[in-house]
């Protein structure tokens, strides 16, 4: 997969786990998330493919606009992609703001997250 397809498609992938279908999905999670995904949030807590499974499908979905994305290739078959993040909350009156990573391995036939973290940063 050349370069810019690739960049698409992470980005497209990225997009899928911030939809409230994706994230009310054990289901979809489970498909897009590795068996050994670990995630670092902005608050500092870690995560793994097991909590998220057990965590998100049980929360009001938050509103996820993501902006900013660059992509590049770590090695054959992994890839990083970095973007900015902002996320409202149903029980918060202002939202957050974050820098993202995430980093993507191709395990043959899918690509799927093997980690992703945020970064609380300043508004944008």
């Amino acid at each position: 997969m050349d370069s810019k397809l690739l960049t698409q498609h992470l980005i497209e992938l990225e997009q899928l786990l911030v939809q409230p279908a994706t994230r009310l999905s054990a289901e979809l999670l489970n498909l897009y998330l590795a068996d050994d995904f670990n995630e670092i949030a902005a608050t500092g807590r870690c995560f793994g493919k097991a909590d998220v499974l057990e965590r998100l499908p049980t929360e009001t979905p938050p509103v996820i606009t993501q902006q900013d994305f660059t992509c590049r290739v770590l090695a054959d078959g992994l890839a990083q992609l970095t973007y900015r993040a902002t996320i409202q909350r149903v029980e918060d009156d202002s939202p957050s703001y974050s820098v993202r990573s995430s980093l993507y391995r191709f395990d043959g036939e899918h690509w799927q997250m093997i980690f992703h973290q945020g970064t609380a940063c300043n508004p944008f």
